[in-house]
C-alpha cells in the first residue's frame, strides 16, 4: 500500500489533485487562524474550551498537511486522511456539542459532504492511477 502511494504522488493528475487539497488545508489553516485571532462569529475565549482545543489541533494539522500534500510527500496524504477522518467523527458523533440551530448543522453537513467528495476524487484517482 505504502509503495502505491508513492506510485501515485508522481502521477500527473494525482499531483495537481494534491497540490488543490494543499490549498484547502491552508484555507481551513486560515480559518482556525482567524477563529484563534478573534475574528470568527464568537469571541475565541468565549467559546467552549473543547472548541479552542480542536482550533489548535486543526490549524496545527492543517498547515502541516498543506506543506506535505503540496511536495507531495505520503505524510501529507496520511495528514490530509487524518484529518478528514477525525473531522467525520467529530462531527458526526458529537455534532449537537458543535451546533445549537438547524443552520449550523446544515453547514457542517456541507462541510462533510464536501470532504467526501474530495476523498471520493482521491481514491478514484489513486485507484484508476490518473
Amino acid at each position: 500500500m505504502l509503495n502505491s502511494l508513492l506510485e501515485a504522488t508522481g502521477l500527473y493528475w494525482m499531483g495537481i489533485y494534491l497540490r488543490f487539497l494543499a490549498v484547502v488545508f491552508a484555507y481551513g489553516a486560515i480559518v482556525h487562524l482567524t477563529n484563534m485571532a478573534g475574528l470568527g462569529a464568537k469571541p475565541w475565549l468565549e467559546t467552549p474550551l473543547g472548541w479552542r482545543i480542536a482550533d489548535v489541533i486543526y490549524f496545527i494539522l492543517d498547515i502541516a498537511a498543506a506543506i506535505g500534500l503540496w511536495q507531495q510527500k505520503i505524510w501529507g496524504i496520511s495528514l490530509f486522511l487524518l484529518g478528514f477522518l477525525s473531522q467525520f467523527v467529530i462531527y458526526t458523533i458529537f455534532i449537537d456539542y458543535f451546533t445549537s440551530t438547524f443552520e449550523k448543522q446544515q453547514t457542517i453537513y456541507g462541510l462533510l459532504g464536501t470532504e467526501a467528495i474530495l476523498i471520493l476524487l482521491f481514491f478514484i484517482l489513486f485507484f484508476t492511477k490518473k
